[in-house]
């Protein structure tokens, strides 16, 4: 059980990973001389568009942060009582 446990948060490390690698190209994607050639109404649109990855991506770490720390503490928790 603890070998399936360990591939579990290997995979979902990987996949962390992977989330944070795709949107950081998200954002490198799109160059500066791309940015500066747009007209002003799709400038906005690619600034919330970037605006929004960035988001994303640091609301999905802290989700992960807080998932991890609610794991310790639980567990911590089991092993004093247990």
């Amino acid at each position: 059980m603890t070998e399936t446990t360990n591939r579990l948060r290997r995979l979902l490390g990987l996949a962390v990973k992977a989330f944070i690698l795709a949107s950081v190209i998200a954002v490198l994607l799109p160059l500066p001389q791309y940015a500066r050639s747009l007209s002003d109404e799709e400038y906005i649109i690619w600034l919330v568009r970037l605006i929004w990855v960035l988001m994303l991506t640091v609301g999905v770490g802290v989700v992960l942060q807080v998932i991890g720390f609610l794991a310790r503490k639980r567990q911590t928790k089991t092993r004093k009582t247990g």
